[in-house]
Protein backbone atom coordinates (compact mmCIF):
# COMPACT_ATOMS: atom_id res chain seq x y z
CA UNK A 1 0.00 0.00 0.00
CA UNK A 2 1.21 3.47 -0.85
CA UNK A 3 1.52 5.57 2.27
CA UNK A 4 -0.57 8.67 1.67
CA UNK A 5 -2.58 10.84 4.04
CA UNK A 6 -5.79 9.60 2.42
CA UNK A 7 -4.85 5.93 2.82
CA UNK A 8 -3.87 6.49 6.44
CA UNK A 9 -7.28 8.01 7.12
CA UNK A 10 -9.13 5.15 5.42
CA UNK A 11 -7.24 2.10 6.73
CA UNK A 12 -9.15 -0.19 9.05
CA UNK A 13 -8.31 0.31 12.71
CA UNK A 14 -6.16 -2.83 13.31
CA UNK A 15 -4.05 -2.18 10.21
CA UNK A 16 -3.57 1.50 11.06
CA UNK A 17 -2.42 0.64 14.58
CA UNK A 18 -0.10 -1.99 13.12
CA UNK A 19 1.34 0.25 10.41
CA UNK A 20 2.21 3.12 12.77
CA UNK A 21 3.46 0.66 15.41
CA UNK A 22 1.25 1.89 18.20
CA UNK A 23 2.00 -0.19 21.28
CA UNK A 24 -1.63 -1.18 21.57
CA UNK A 25 -1.58 -2.27 25.20
CA UNK A 26 -4.09 -4.24 27.21
CA UNK A 27 -6.12 -2.78 30.09
CA UNK A 28 -3.68 -2.17 32.93
CA UNK A 29 -0.57 -2.20 30.73
CA UNK A 30 2.59 -3.30 32.60
CA UNK A 31 0.70 -3.59 35.90
CA UNK A 32 -1.53 -6.30 34.46
CA UNK A 33 1.49 -8.13 33.06
CA UNK A 34 3.13 -8.09 36.49
CA UNK A 35 0.01 -9.59 38.09
CA UNK A 36 -0.17 -12.33 35.47
CA UNK A 37 3.50 -13.19 35.91
CA UNK A 38 3.12 -13.43 39.68
CA UNK A 39 -0.22 -15.21 39.99
CA UNK A 40 0.10 -17.51 36.96
CA UNK A 41 3.70 -18.43 37.76
CA UNK A 42 5.21 -17.47 34.39
CA UNK A 43 8.90 -18.38 34.33
CA UNK A 44 11.73 -19.14 31.92
CA UNK A 45 10.28 -22.64 31.56
CA UNK A 46 6.87 -21.38 30.37
CA UNK A 47 5.67 -21.69 26.79
CA UNK A 48 3.18 -18.92 25.99
CA UNK A 49 0.79 -18.11 23.17
CA UNK A 50 -0.64 -14.63 22.58
CA UNK A 51 -3.88 -14.46 20.61
CA UNK A 52 -4.59 -11.34 18.53
CA UNK A 53 -1.17 -9.97 19.45
CA UNK A 54 -1.40 -6.68 17.49
CA UNK A 55 2.11 -5.10 17.78
CA UNK A 56 3.27 -7.66 20.34
CA UNK A 57 3.33 -5.80 23.66
CA UNK A 58 2.05 -8.54 25.97
CA UNK A 59 4.08 -11.51 24.73
CA UNK A 60 7.22 -9.43 24.13
CA UNK A 61 7.30 -7.78 27.54
CA UNK A 62 6.33 -10.92 29.47
CA UNK A 63 9.12 -12.81 27.71
CA UNK A 64 11.52 -9.96 28.42
CA UNK A 65 10.64 -10.01 32.11
CA UNK A 66 10.64 -13.79 32.60
CA UNK A 67 12.74 -15.43 29.88
CA UNK A 68 9.82 -17.54 28.69
CA UNK A 69 9.40 -18.56 25.04
CA UNK A 70 6.41 -18.86 22.76
CA UNK A 71 4.31 -17.84 19.80
CA UNK A 72 1.94 -15.01 18.93
CA UNK A 73 -0.38 -14.30 16.02
CA UNK A 74 -2.55 -11.58 14.57
CA UNK A 75 -4.74 -11.27 11.50
CA UNK A 76 -3.12 -7.97 10.47
CA UNK A 77 0.09 -8.30 8.48
CA UNK A 78 0.99 -4.70 9.38
CA UNK A 79 0.70 -5.51 13.09
CA UNK A 80 2.89 -8.59 12.81
CA UNK A 81 5.57 -6.68 10.88
CA UNK A 82 5.63 -4.14 13.72
CA UNK A 83 5.65 -6.88 16.38
CA UNK A 84 8.77 -8.35 14.77
CA UNK A 85 10.34 -4.89 14.53
CA UNK A 86 9.66 -4.26 18.23
CA UNK A 87 11.17 -7.58 19.25
CA UNK A 88 14.31 -6.93 17.22
CA UNK A 89 14.76 -3.31 18.34
CA UNK A 90 13.63 -3.33 21.98
CA UNK A 91 14.01 -6.93 23.23
CA UNK A 92 16.46 -8.69 20.86
CA UNK A 93 16.97 -11.65 23.18
CA UNK A 94 13.28 -12.51 23.39
CA UNK A 95 12.26 -15.83 21.77
CA UNK A 96 8.71 -15.17 20.55
CA UNK A 97 7.65 -16.21 17.06
CA UNK A 98 5.19 -13.74 15.49
CA UNK A 99 2.97 -14.89 12.64
CA UNK A 100 0.03 -13.73 10.52
CA UNK A 101 -2.86 -16.04 11.32
CA UNK A 102 -6.63 -16.16 11.59
CA UNK A 103 -7.34 -17.14 15.18
CA UNK A 104 -10.18 -19.48 14.27
CA UNK A 105 -7.89 -21.36 11.88
CA UNK A 106 -4.65 -21.59 13.86
CA UNK A 107 -3.61 -25.22 14.25
CA UNK A 108 -0.66 -26.49 16.24
CA UNK A 109 0.56 -29.66 17.90
CA UNK A 110 2.06 -27.58 20.72
CA UNK A 111 0.46 -27.32 24.13
CA UNK A 112 1.01 -24.01 25.88
CA UNK A 113 1.41 -23.34 29.58
CA UNK A 114 -0.22 -19.90 29.23
CA UNK A 115 -2.56 -18.54 26.57
CA UNK A 116 -2.85 -14.75 26.61
CA UNK A 117 -6.00 -13.03 25.35
CA UNK A 118 -5.94 -9.76 27.33
CA UNK A 119 -9.03 -7.75 26.49
CA UNK A 120 -9.20 -9.10 22.94
CA UNK A 121 -11.71 -11.95 23.09
CA UNK A 122 -14.67 -9.57 23.08
CA UNK A 123 -13.60 -8.21 19.71
CA UNK A 124 -13.81 -11.54 17.90
CA UNK A 125 -17.08 -12.04 15.98
CA UNK A 126 -17.65 -15.17 18.09
CA UNK A 127 -15.77 -14.77 21.42
CA UNK A 128 -16.92 -18.12 22.78
CA UNK A 129 -15.62 -19.97 19.72
CA UNK A 130 -12.21 -18.32 20.10
CA UNK A 131 -12.13 -19.07 23.80
CA UNK A 132 -12.86 -22.74 23.06
CA UNK A 133 -9.95 -22.74 20.61
CA UNK A 134 -7.72 -21.33 23.36
CA UNK A 135 -8.65 -24.26 25.60
CA UNK A 136 -7.51 -26.63 22.85
CA UNK A 137 -4.08 -24.99 22.83
CA UNK A 138 -3.53 -25.32 26.59
CA UNK A 139 -1.75 -28.06 28.45
CA UNK A 140 -3.54 -29.69 31.37
CA UNK A 141 -3.10 -27.30 34.28
CA UNK A 142 -2.40 -24.38 31.95
CA UNK A 143 -3.65 -20.83 32.34
CA UNK A 144 -5.78 -18.45 30.31
CA UNK A 145 -4.80 -14.83 30.99
CA UNK A 146 -7.48 -12.21 30.33
CA UNK A 147 -8.21 -8.58 31.16
CA UNK A 148 -11.70 -7.87 29.81
CA UNK A 149 -13.48 -4.54 29.87
CA UNK A 150 -16.99 -4.28 31.30
CA UNK A 151 -19.24 -1.31 31.95
CA UNK A 152 -20.17 0.02 35.37
CA UNK A 153 -22.89 2.24 33.95
CA UNK A 154 -24.64 2.42 30.60
CA UNK A 155 -22.69 4.13 27.83
CA UNK A 156 -24.81 6.75 26.00
CA UNK A 157 -25.84 5.57 22.54
CA UNK A 158 -24.29 8.57 20.83
CA UNK A 159 -20.94 7.71 22.42
CA UNK A 160 -21.25 4.08 21.26
CA UNK A 161 -21.89 5.27 17.71
CA UNK A 162 -18.99 7.72 17.87
CA UNK A 163 -16.66 4.97 19.10
CA UNK A 164 -17.77 2.64 16.30
CA UNK A 165 -16.67 5.23 13.74
CA UNK A 166 -13.25 5.43 15.39
CA UNK A 167 -12.60 1.73 16.10
CA UNK A 168 -14.72 0.07 13.42
CA UNK A 169 -16.43 -2.15 16.00
CA UNK A 170 -18.99 -1.78 18.77
CA UNK A 171 -17.25 -1.29 22.10
CA UNK A 172 -18.12 -3.50 25.06
CA UNK A 173 -21.49 -2.53 26.50
CA UNK A 174 -21.96 -5.52 28.82
CA UNK A 175 -21.83 -5.48 32.58
CA UNK A 176 -19.55 -7.52 34.82
CA UNK A 177 -21.70 -10.65 35.16
CA UNK A 178 -22.39 -10.81 31.42
CA UNK A 179 -18.69 -10.60 30.60
CA UNK A 180 -17.71 -13.15 33.24
CA UNK A 181 -20.16 -15.80 31.95
CA UNK A 182 -17.59 -16.82 29.37
CA UNK A 183 -14.87 -17.45 31.94
CA UNK A 184 -16.57 -19.16 34.88
CA UNK A 185 -16.13 -22.69 33.49
CA UNK A 186 -12.42 -22.21 34.25
CA UNK A 187 -10.98 -22.01 37.76
CA UNK A 188 -10.49 -18.40 38.81
CA UNK A 189 -7.08 -18.52 40.44
CA UNK A 190 -6.79 -14.74 40.64
CA UNK A 191 -9.06 -11.80 39.92
CA UNK A 192 -9.18 -8.12 40.67
CA UNK A 193 -11.50 -5.38 39.40
CA UNK A 194 -10.09 -2.04 38.41
CA UNK A 195 -11.23 1.51 37.78
CA UNK A 196 -9.91 3.52 34.84
CA UNK A 197 -8.55 7.04 35.32
CA UNK A 198 -8.91 9.54 32.50
CA UNK A 199 -5.72 10.87 30.94
CA UNK A 200 -5.05 14.59 30.72
CA UNK A 201 -4.82 16.33 27.36
CA UNK A 202 -1.12 16.86 27.99
CA UNK A 203 -0.59 13.13 28.57
CA UNK A 204 -2.46 12.23 25.38
CA UNK A 205 -0.51 14.78 23.35
CA UNK A 206 2.84 13.51 24.64
CA UNK A 207 1.92 9.90 23.82
CA UNK A 208 0.77 10.85 20.32
CA UNK A 209 3.90 12.91 19.65
CA UNK A 210 6.24 10.11 20.69
CA UNK A 211 4.41 7.45 18.69
CA UNK A 212 4.04 9.65 15.60
CA UNK A 213 7.70 10.71 15.68
CA UNK A 214 8.74 7.06 15.69
CA UNK A 215 6.18 6.10 13.04
CA UNK A 216 7.36 8.60 10.43
CA UNK A 217 10.93 7.49 11.05
CA UNK A 218 10.08 3.79 10.59
CA UNK A 219 8.01 4.59 7.49
CA UNK A 220 10.78 6.80 6.06
CA UNK A 221 8.44 9.80 6.02
CA UNK A 222 10.37 12.21 8.23
CA UNK A 223 9.83 15.75 7.03
CA UNK A 224 6.53 14.92 5.31
CA UNK A 225 4.18 17.16 7.31
CA UNK A 226 1.04 15.83 5.60
CA UNK A 227 1.85 12.26 6.61
CA UNK A 228 2.86 13.36 10.12
CA UNK A 229 -0.43 15.21 10.59
CA UNK A 230 -2.50 12.30 9.24
CA UNK A 231 -0.90 9.86 11.69
CA UNK A 232 -1.00 12.23 14.65
CA UNK A 233 -4.59 13.35 14.07
CA UNK A 234 -5.98 9.84 13.72
CA UNK A 235 -3.99 8.54 16.68
CA UNK A 236 -5.17 11.48 18.76
CA UNK A 237 -8.79 10.73 17.84
CA UNK A 238 -8.29 7.12 18.97
CA UNK A 239 -6.79 8.17 22.29
CA UNK A 240 -9.43 10.84 22.80
CA UNK A 241 -12.21 8.34 22.14
CA UNK A 242 -10.72 5.80 24.54
CA UNK A 243 -10.48 8.53 27.17
CA UNK A 244 -14.14 9.50 26.75
CA UNK A 245 -15.17 5.89 27.42
CA UNK A 246 -13.14 5.51 30.61
CA UNK A 247 -15.74 6.95 33.04
CA UNK A 248 -18.13 4.18 32.01
CA UNK A 249 -15.68 1.28 32.05
CA UNK A 250 -13.87 -1.02 34.43
CA UNK A 251 -11.70 -4.06 33.75
CA UNK A 252 -10.79 -7.30 35.48
CA UNK A 253 -7.40 -8.95 35.62
CA UNK A 254 -7.97 -12.71 35.40
CA UNK A 255 -5.79 -15.77 35.88
CA UNK A 256 -7.89 -18.77 34.86
CA UNK A 257 -6.76 -22.40 35.20
CA UNK A 258 -7.75 -25.25 32.93
CA UNK A 259 -7.76 -28.77 34.39
CA UNK A 260 -9.16 -31.65 32.38
CA UNK A 261 -10.59 -33.38 35.45
CA UNK A 262 -12.55 -30.25 36.44
CA UNK A 263 -13.42 -28.40 33.22
CA UNK A 264 -16.12 -27.33 32.38
CA UNK A 265 -17.62 -27.82 35.85
CA UNK A 266 -17.44 -25.25 38.62
CA UNK A 267 -17.17 -26.59 42.18
CA UNK A 268 -15.98 -23.35 43.79
CA UNK A 269 -18.26 -20.47 44.78
CA UNK A 270 -17.95 -17.08 43.11
CA UNK A 271 -17.33 -13.99 45.23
Amino acid sequence: MEITAENLKNMNYPDFVGLINQWNVLPGSFVTLSKWIQYAGISKDSNILQVACTTGFQSREIANLTGCKGDAFDLSEYAVVSAIYNKEHYTPNVEINYMVQNGYEYETSKKYSHVIVGGGLQFFPDPQKMKDKCIEYMQDGGYLLASPFYVKEEIPQELIEKAKKVFGITVTTQGYKEIMKMYTDLEIIYEDRNELIMETEEEIQEYCRATTNRAVKILDKEGDQEIYDAIYDRLYSIKEMSNELRPYQMYSVLVLRYRKNVYPNRYVELF
